[in-house]
């Protein structure tokens, strides 16, 4: 399995964005808690502090971790500097061995007793092996110096000490985030813990929108978020997730990281355990909440917004099921219908990220098989308005390519092209680490047809892992960007500078 998912925010029920409690890629070979090895758990998200994820009878469960600098390692315990290593416990310098126990320098032998190493003799009072000297007192092994103290292995040294977060300068909207050269900062809002996926309607009002989730089993619910940037939690839910028959408290569901909005529909996602991963995506209607409704998608991993309707990458669409691929639901008509719009490289393993700039470019995302990395393609304006026209799909693998350069796990629109969130999964316990933020501008020529995919452009670079970015959604032509540290989960609009928009 090659699920990759990243927990935004602070978990499943208080997530603090679109990434959260899901997958960064649902695969072929499935997504959930079922797993082959530790490397499945990933999907996971951070584990408590001194557990990680591991896969226990196929299932990912938390387990105790070897902390690094106590216990067992070689800081501590019964290594080197403690427990049975050189300097205590069954080693050279205490328990049963040279300088302690029933060894030569106490105990039994010559060094203690009646022997000429007890009393006055060398070995004990003031000699070698005892007060200022070699073995005790101030000398190498106690006192002041390497084993003890303020030295590398105790006190405010490398092995302890000071978190360098609570240290750090954060920013009162960026945290420890740099912000790069032809972005500025504007708006920022508190983020409430329940939030999880964001959504945002066109505009010019910017209505926003959650799920909030009271674990796997529900109840899972899309709530008003109120409006840019007075952001508030509704006091009500609008609309149950779930489908009816997927609401027992004994279901589990797994939340796809999306809310999407074409102002009038607001579009989630879930899906189960199963074959296929069984799934639906709901799509609330605002105006009529009567008239909202469920469709099966089995897989939804990532959606996007076009015009007349919404792209879902995943493993089918209500009646049509052609195996991983872009599926729409055009919300044009009534009913609305279903179509397989886009065909996936062959050297796809898993759904991947879906996300459309201003001017209607998709990018159109997919995890490889080949580069075991999340990839993306920018497909033209054209070719998704003749799919949804003739039914015929367009293959993303004529698209040009995304030099991403590296992992990512969050993509959504940016103005005229779309910013991506940058890392990797990190062993031993897989938690994500963020590089940075970076956008890629798309060119559009030839009535639609042709898009040109521009340089990588930083914009939010980490210095530390102190802020962590927790998702990324578009706000007309800016970026929204989830970012939570010690001060709080909050959202804050990124915008070009003006000379570059």
């Amino acid at each position: 399995m090659k699920t990759e998912r990243m927990l935004t925010g602070r978990g499943l029920q208080g997530f603090a964005w679109a990434l959260t409690t899901l997958a960064m890629a649902l695969t072929s070979a499935g997504c959930g808690d079922a797993c082959v090895d530790d490397f499945d758990c990933r999907d996971q998200g951070a584990a408590p502090a001194g557990q990680r994820f591991a896969c226990v009878e196929s299932k990912c469960e938390l387990t105790s971790v070897t902390v690094p600098d106590a216990g067992t390692e070689a800081d501590a315990g019964a290594s080197t500097d403690a427990g049975t290593g050189s300097d205590a416990g069954t080693t050279t310098d205490a328990g049963t061995t040279d300088d302690a126990g029933t060894g030569s320098d106490a105990g039994t032998t010559a060094d203690a007793g009646a022997t000429d190493d007890a009393g006055t003799s060398a070995d004990a009072g003031t000699g070698s092996d005892a007060g200022t000297s070699t073995d005790a007192g101030t000398g190498a092994d106690a006192g002041t110096t390497t084993d003890a103290g303020t030295d590398t292995d105790a006190g405010t040294g490398t092995d302890a000490g000071s978190d360098p977060c609570a240290a750090a300068t954060y920013d009162p909207k960026l945290g420890t985030l740099q912000l790069q050269a032809g972005f500025v900062a504007g708006e920022a809002a508190s983020l409430p813990s329940a939030a999880g996926p964001v959504g945002v309607t066109p505009g010019p009002t910017y209505s926003l929108y959650t799920v909030v989730s009271d674990g796997s089993s529900g109840p899972h619910a899309l709530y008003s978020l109120g409006t840019w940037p007075q952001v508030s939690l509704g006091a009500a839910p609008l609309f149950d997730v779930a489908a009816p028959s997927d609401r027992s408290p004994s279901t589990s569901l797994f939340l796809s990281p999306f809310v999407e909005t074409d102002g009038q529909h607001v579009l989630t996602g879930y899906t189960k355990s199963g074959g296929g991963f069984p799934g639906s995506v709901g799509v609330y209607d605002v105006a009529a909440p009567a008239s909202s409704t469920y469709v099966s998608a089995p897989s939804n991993f990532s959606a996007g917004v076009v015009p007349g309707a919404f792209l879902i990458n995943g493993g089918g669409l209500d009646t049509v099921s052609a195996g991983l691929g872009v599926y729409a639901l055009k919300t044009d008509s009534s009913p609305f219908t279903a179509l397989k719009v886009g065909t996936l490289p062959p050297e796809t393993g898993g759904s991947g990220f879906t996300a459309v700039s201003t001017h209607g470019v998709a990018m159109i995302g997919y995890f490889s098989d080949d580069t075991f990395l999340n990839e993306g393609r920018a497909v033209a304006p054209a070719a998704i308005t003749e799919a949804l026209r003739s039914g015929t799909p367009f293959a993303v693998a004529d698209a040009p390519a995304l030099d991403v350069g590296s992992n990512f796990v969050a993509a959504s629109g940016h103005g005229e092209g779309v910013s991506v969130l940058r890392g990797d999964y990190v062993p031993p316990d897989y938690n994500f680490a963020g590089t940075d933020v970076s956008r890629f501008a798309f060119t559009v020529t030839d009535a639609g047809a042709t898009v040109t995919v521009g340089a990588r452009q930083p914009v939010l670079v980490y210095a530390d892992q102190c802020t962590r970015v927790t998702g990324l959604t578009a706000i007309g032509a800016d970026l929204l960007v989830g970012v939570d540290d010690k001060n709080g989960a909050r959202l804050v609009r990124i915008q070009q500078a003006p000379q570059l928009r």
